[in-house]
């Protein structure tokens, strides 16, 4: 889901920069849509820890630890999202520009690939 969910918004930033950072932004301000993504993406997050919440080194072991990074980021969304937002900006700016559409396509490939590579493991 995730690599999908990087790929559905890395290809169109990547596209059209200036398009969907004024998507964004105005997405940014909606304070009850930001907190159920965050809620959304905390359930995925945690379903992926029910089972076997262990990081290691091998590729369940990583998958394992972006799901922790993704808990403790969903649930800054669910209590405070303007907070995260003004994080946010201070890392990346305002702007929003094709190196931020790169790097999620990148993202999302590798979680993809991590996908395979789990469905196929023994």
């Amino acid at each position: 889901m995730l690599g999908t969910a990087q790929l559905l918004m890395g290809i169109p930033i990547l596209i059209y920069p200036d398009g969907c950072g004024r998507w964004l932004a105005s997405a940014y301000k909606e304070d009850v849509l930001i907190r159920s993504m965050g809620y959304l993406w905390l359930v995925a997050a945690v379903l992926v820890l029910f089972e076997n919440a262990r990081v290691g080194t091998d590729v369940e072991g990583l998958v394992r630890l972006m799901a922790w990074a993704t808990v403790i980021k969903c649930l800054m969304l669910c209590w405070c999202p303007q907070q995260l937002m003004r994080i946010r900006e201070k890392i990346y700016g305002n702007r929003v520009n094709r190196m931020m559409g790169i790097a999620a396509c990148i993202m999302g490939t590798l979680f993809l690939a991590a996908a395979v590579h789990l469905k196929n493991a023994p």
